[in-house]
């Protein structure tokens, strides 16, 4: 996908991860990577990366990489049916971390998806696992 595609889509996903001010690495067919420097608004009260950041971050990682299209008009959005979180290391304030999300198994509209969040050293910070349903086209939603 070229780098027009891949911020096209990366501007398609509205809402949180917009306010996360996340980016997205990689798109392509049964995977996507998101990028994050973690800033104060993204700690809890003991300076480590929040719980609700890590969730939303395999979230949509998970959800991207069950819906490629070459062309971003026709992705699909996905959503979220059900997904665990495992946590298994703290990150602190300035540290890079990366969703590496693996679509597992896909139907024609349920898939199943797993995702690694780890640091520049690859060190995991927590993984999780989550089903997802095919919705709408991106093109059909405002």
């Amino acid at each position: 996908m070229s780098e027009d595609q891949n911020l096209a889509v990366q501007n398609s996903v509205t809402g949180f991860f917009q306010e996360l001010g996340a980016e997205l690495l990689e798109f392509k067919p049964q995977r996507a990577v998101i990028g994050l420097t973690l800033e104060k608004r993204h700690l809890n009260n003991a300076s480590n990366l929040h719980g609700g950041v890590v969730a939303s971050l395999l979230d949509v990682a998970m959800g991207l990489c069950g819906t490629h299209a070459d062309d971003p008009e026709e992705r699909r959005v996905a959503i979220t049916l059900s997904m665990n979180v495992n946590f298994s290391a703290p990150a602190g304030e300035g540290a890079r971390v990366r969703a590496v999300a693996t679509c597992r198994k896909q139907g024609h509209k349920i898939f199943m998806a797993s995702c690694d969040l780890l640091d520049d050293h690859d060190t995991l910070l927590a993984f999780g696992e989550g089903v997802f349903k095919k919705g709408a086209l991106r093109r059909d939603l405002p």
